[in-house]
């Protein structure tokens, strides 16, 4: 996991390396839903610079805890001389994984259970706006996102275990960069 997470941060510097302008790496600032934090995306431009797609990852936090997404990027998006408005969207997975105590439901009232609660997968959707000036340009976007946890649902009465289910948490994450 940690030579793809390498391999990912590293992708946007093949970008220099390009005759025509097909990948753009963006490395960016962000606050997610309060916290600081940052990371790279490397796009692939398709049908004529309209559509860009790649992957990326990103460090930030959660409730104090590591949070360290890694997703698909895509973006649809119309040049203006040299202004690029568009449209994203983020489909990935979290990495977080916390070891918590909480009060859970049982047939015999509320029982704390000690679980870690780890990351699924998220979404996002938003917009933004890069100004490119020759080679290197900047922008800025707004996501929303909403993050899948696995949760303590109840605790089963025939055999006592644990039931897990999803814990849904949505994040406001604004980005400011570098695109090259």
């Amino acid at each position: 996991m940690k030579n793809i997470l390498l391999f990912l941060l590293c992708l946007p510097l093949f970008t220099f390396a390009q005759r025509e302008k097909l990948l753009y790496g963006y490395a960016y600032g962000m606050i997610h839903d309060g916290s600081g934090g940052g990371g790279v995306t490397a796009n692939v431009e398709l049908l004529n610079h309209i559509i860009s797609v790649g992957p990326g990852v990103e460090l930030t936090s959660y409730n104090d805890h590591s949070l360290i997404p890694v997703f698909a990027d895509v973006k649809i998006k119309h040049r203006f001389g040299h202004v690029d408005p568009y449209i994203t969207g983020q489909f990935g997975r979290n990495g977080y994984n916390v070891t918590r105590t909480a009060e859970v439901p049982s047939g015999t009232g509320q029982e704390s259970v000690t679980f870690n609660e780890s990351g699924k997968y998220f979404y996002g959707a938003g917009a933004g706006v890069a100004w490119h000036i020759r080679k290197m340009g900047v922008f800025a976007s707004y996501i929303y996102r909403g993050y899948k946890y696995r949760y303590p649902d109840r605790i089963a009465e025939e055999d006592h275990s644990v039931v897990f289910g999803e814990k849904s948490v949505n994040a406001n994450v604004f980005v400011v960069g570098i695109v090259f």
